[in-house]
């Protein structure tokens, strides 16, 4: 009598230049990430995992360079500076009318 075990569990060890640059190609403008990590074959929240760990600096590796550096935005940070003639023009001209008050 042979038996065979079906669906047994397989445990891949990722190589970390493997992760990055499956990480890398998920980043790029218009992927799907999904799509990457069916054709990479992995579960996707695997993937997702290894990119909130690249966007933390945490993906590992032992000092290799991966690519993703820590950002913080301020609030200084998100104002556009404005010249006079626009900031004049747009507080005379307003884009939308102002609503009326029903009282």
């Amino acid at each position: 009598m042979k038996i065979e075990v079906l669906g047994a569990e397989r445990r891949r060890r990722w190589r970390h230049e493997d992760k990055i640059r499956i990480v890398e190609e998920s980043f790029a403008p218009g992927t799907v990430v999904c799509d990457v990590a069916r054709r990479h074959e992995i579960a996707n929240s695997l993937l997702f995992s290894w990119r909130r760990q690249a966007r933390e600096g945490r993906l590992g590796g032992g000092g290799v360079e991966t690519g993703f550096v820590p950002v913080t935005i301020s609030a200084a940070d998100t104002k556009r500076p404005v010249s006079g003639d626009v900031a004049a023009r747009s507080e005379a001209s307003p884009r939308f009318p102002p609503r009326l008050r029903v009282d």
